[in-house]
C-alpha cells in the first residue's frame, strides 16, 4: 500500500463490531450454532467478563471434527487460541496487516483500554480492496502517472509470422503471438 492510502484507512472504519463472545466453558457446537447463525468465522471467549481467546472455525475443523471428538463435550477454553492479539482502533489498515502477517494471523481483537471494540480479519481488508484500488488510480491520474490498461488475449492469425495462436496481443496496432512480441521488444531495445 502507498502512504497516502493507508493514512487515510484506519482500524476502526473496517473492523466489524460487535463481536459474538462466549465463555470459556461453553462448548464448540454452542460456538458453531452461533457461527452459524450470525454467518461469522469467530468467537471471541471471555472469562469472568474479560475476553480471553479466540475460536475460529478452523480451530473447530481442526481441533473438534477432524479428531472426531464430540462438539457438545469440547470446552471453548481446550481449543482456543490464547493469548488474544489486539490492536488499537486508531491503527492503520497498513499497520493491522502487517501485524497479521508478521504473526501468521488473520484476524485481530480490536481493543481501546482494555474494552473490546470490534475485530478485524484480512477479509474485512479484503471487501475494501476495489475501492483502494479506485483511489490509487485516481491519485496516480492526478499526478499524472499513466496506468496501463492491459488487453484480454485474442485467438486468431499472428500479423507478423501467421501462425495461429490463442494468446494474441496487441502492439503497435498488430496483433502478435507471443514469441513475436518477444522478437518485437528485443528490436526495439537495440
Amino acid at each position: 500500500m502507498t502512504p497516502f492510502l493507508s493514512e487515510e484507512i484506519t482500524v476502526k472504519e473496517v473492523m466489524t463490531s460487535p463481536v459474538i463472545e462466549l465463555d470459556s466453558s461453553s462448548t464448540t457446537d454452542m460456538a458453531a450454532g452461533l457461527m452459524a447463525k450470525y454467518k461469522i468465522s469467530s468467537i471471541l471467549v471471555s472469562r469472568n467478563g474479560k475476553p480471553v481467546g479466540i475460536v475460529t472455525k478452523r480451530d473447530l475443523v481442526e481441533k473438534v471434527v477432524a479428531l472426531d471428538r464430540k462438539p457438545s463435550e469440547v470446552r471453548l477454553e481446550e481449543i482456543m487460541s490464547s493469548p488474544l492479539v489486539t490492536i488499537d482502533p486508531t491503527a492503520t489498515l497498513e499497520e493491522a496487516l502487517r501485524l497479521m502477517t508478521r504473526l501468521g494471523i488473520s484476524r485481530l481483537i480490536v481493543s481501546y483500554k482494555g474494552n473490546v471494540q470490534g475485530i478485524i480479519s484480512l477479509k474485512d481488508a479484503l471487501k475494501i480492496t476495489p475501492d483502494i484500488i479506485t483511489i490509487a488510480k485516481e491519485q496516480f491520474r492526478l499526478r499524472g502517472i499513466p496506468i496501463s490498461k492491459s488487453e484480454p488475449y485474442l485467438e486468431g492469425y499472428c500479423d507478423s509470422c501467421g501462425e495461429w495462436s490463442d494468446m494474441l496481443v496487441r502492439v503497435e496496432d498488430q496483433y502478435v503471438c507471443e514469441e513475436c512480441r518477444l522478437e518485437l521488444e528485443k528490436r526495439s531495445i537495440t
